[in-house]
């Protein structure tokens, strides 16, 4: 069961928070998500655990400070020779593959540049990115 605070945080069922640590001048996120049964993307084949990989993602800025999230990301295997893939790792709604912020630090980017005048650059130095 997620405590009240988790909820708040990312409002997803399968994220857990596993620490907070609080920096300089930001504040990481130690958070992993629940393994499910996966298939493969190529064929569907279900796949095992095979350990987790740890993915610095960038969050929403809070208290005036970056979050960035270290999310331990489940990878997967599966011995299947008709395929070269043999490990791939979890797709999950907190973040697109491959990117470097969260999908609500993303959303949240392009609300102010709508709604704000605001300068790119202060986004970026919000977030905590280059």
């Amino acid at each position: 069961m997620l405590s009240a605070r988790q909820r708040a945080l990312f409002d997803l069922p399968d994220v857990h928070v596993l620490a907070v640590q609080r920096g300089p001048c930001s504040f990481t996120v130690v958070a992993q998500t629940s393994p499910a049964a996966v298939g493969c993307p190529c064929c569907g084949v279900v796949a095992t655990g095979h350990g987790r990989r740890e993915v610095l993602l960038h969050y929403l800025p809070c208290a005036a400070v970056s979050v960035r999230v270290l999310w331990r990301k489940p990878i997967f295997t599966y011995r299947e020779p008709a395929f070269r893939i043999t490990t791939f790792s979890q797709v999950h709604e907190l973040t697109a593959a491959r990117a470097k912020l969260t999908t609500r630090a993303i959303a949240w980017a392009v609300t102010q540049l709508r709604s704000r005048d605001i300068a790119v650059s202060a986004l970026a130095q919000m977030l905590g990115i280059a």
